[in-house]
């Protein structure tokens, strides 16, 4: 995967372990901050820029101002906490604590970047949540921005997961621009399936423990690999296809796993035909390890995860994959770029 030579700096908010950062730095940004209040997470930034060695501001942002960065950064991204507007949690939105919006829009106000790059998740787009997400984009364009939204899916840019992510970009000068599919339908290449990544006769680093069960009411789906068939919230991988997402609640039994003897589908034939539910461990089956997890997320092999297991699952679940990361980042910068050039003739 190319790399860009560093044309803009970037400070990263709410940078977590570091998926945004490291597909915006092959995009071409140099990150000079990031801020980030999970310590675990911190260090494994920190582990992962050790040539580039950004400042580190930890802690909550509400309290920090950012206006000694401006006029010498060009560009802010960032995923603010999306907690309150996951599909997956209690969808409390702008009522709770953890809504890091209102610090994105003030550190873009005090800044005054070129362009930025926010991450959410796309529940954010949809139902009672899409008023939060009208009022935010009302707010960053009152700034001056041009600003735009858009749901795309990992998969299109080379990522083996059903994930999707919603971003917003916005630019001072032109118009926001967004990265075409390379992969998929519309894309020049296939997309990656899990099974070019993960091989379960072979794991990758500390296998986890947690064993798969048959599940004692299971729940039966058009496909073998959706539905509940099997113990726990961690689905089974199907090698020919997309990883299901990977959640911030990976360990344990709700961590994704693989089968190493095609149980899934032959399983899901059998109750399909009538047959009795099984129960017991199932035989070849593993749940994908931490270093696993963060291929699936485009992390390099060597990055060294910190905190305990748990932890560890949360950075890489929380994450922007980086290959998305760098394809969205790379549209804006080119949009950027054109911008600029306009001005310049």
């Amino acid at each position: 995967m190319s790399v860009l030579s560093p044309q803009y700096t970037a400070i990263d908010l709410f940078a977590g372990a570091g998926g945004l950062s490291l597909g915006a730095e092959r995009a071409g940004l140099r990150v000079v901050a990031a801020a980030e209040s999970d310590a675990d997470a911190l260090a494994t930034f920190a582990g992962l820029h050790t040539n580039s060695r950004p400042e580190l501001l930890d802690g909550d942002i509400n309290g920090r101002s950012f206006v000694r960065f401006e006029g010498d950064v060009d560009f802010i991204i960032g995923g603010p906490p999306c907690q309150p507007y996951s599909h997956g949690g209690l969808r409390r939105g702008e009522l709770d604590l953890r809504d890091g919006i209102p610090a994105f829009i003030r550190v873009v106000e005090e800044v005054r970047p070129r362009a930025f790059l926010m991450e959410n998740v796309p529940g954010l787009a949809t139902g009672s949540s899409r008023l939060v997400l009208e009022t935010t984009l009302r707010a960053l364009r009152s700034l001056g921005y041009v600003v735009e939204y858009r749901v795309l899916r990992a998969a299109d840019f080379g990522v083996a997961q059903r994930r999707q992510r919603l971003f917003v970009q916005g630019v001072l000068e032109g118009e926001p621009r967004w990265p075409r599919r390379s992969h998929g339908e519309d894309g020049e290449q296939p997309w990656v399936t899990a099974g070019t990544l993960l091989d379960p006769a072979v794991p990758i680093g500390e296998p986890n423990a947690s064993s798969v069960t048959y599940a004692r009411a299971p729940d039966l789906r058009p496909s073998p690999w959706d539905g509940h068939l099997f113990n726990g919230g961690g689905r089974p991988i199907n090698p020919q296809g997309l990883a299901p997402t990977l959640l911030a609640s990976m360990g344990g039994n709700k961590t994704p796993w693989l089968d190493g003897g095609s149980v899934v589908p032959e399983y899901h034939e059998h109750l399909r035909n009538g047959g009795r539910p099984r129960s017991g461990v199932v035989e070849g089956a593993r749940r994908i390890t931490v270093e696993e997890a963060a291929l699936l997320q485009g992390f390099p092999l060597e990055t060294v995860w910190h905190g305990r297991r748990s932890s560890q699952y949360r950075q890489i679940g929380n994450a922007v994959p980086v290959a998305l990361a760098q394809a969205v980042a790379g549209a804006l910068v080119e949009g950027v770029n054109c911008a600029q050039e306009r001005v310049a003739a």
